[in-house]
């Protein structure tokens, strides 16, 4: 059976690295097995950057996410041509585009806490391009059966 493929969002993994008892941290602990997890080097970039600006008093927490990241098996593909990005632009903010074009690239679920890509028309884009956008507790709660 193929994994399903999830693209996870850097308030996936931030909230992972913070919390070892939140949804995050069990997605990527515990349902690995019937999950293939991505990301692009936007995220990585974005996540390091946050954890040295407000925790910059932990820094295990860096060492924490690559042992995360290591153990989860995620993938990082490359950012996205910048000419890749304009069409992402006119349904979701700038900062937010690289993440949907490579979730909608490469993933069939988008991982995220971040309420902007609940947006009606970035829902329906995604939902257009095969890509379901989703909080950890609905994921979860999707595929608790498998687990």
């Amino acid at each position: 059976m193929a994994k399903n493929r999830v693209f996870l969002d850097s308030s996936v993994l931030i909230t992972a690295v913070l919390s070892s008892r939140g949804g995050s941290f069990y997605i990527l602990t515990q349902l690995n097995d019937i999950c293939e997890f991505q990301t692009n080097e936007y995220v990585l970039e974005e996540v390091q950057r946050i954890l040295g600006s407000k925790f910059s008093s932990a820094p295990e927490l860096k060492t924490k996410l690559f042992l995360i990241l290591g153990s989860a098996s995620v993938h990082v593909f490359s950012n996205q041509p910048a000419k890749d990005l304009k069409s992402f632009t006119k349904i979701i903010n700038k900062e937010d585009a690289p993440i949907l074009a490579s979730a909608t690239k490469y993933s069939s679920y988008l991982l995220t806490l971040d309420n902007d890509f609940f947006q009606k028309d970035v829902v329906y884009f995604a939902k257009q391009r095969n890509l379901v956008i989703i909080k950890p507790r609905e994921f979860i709660n999707s595929f608790q059966r498998y687990a």
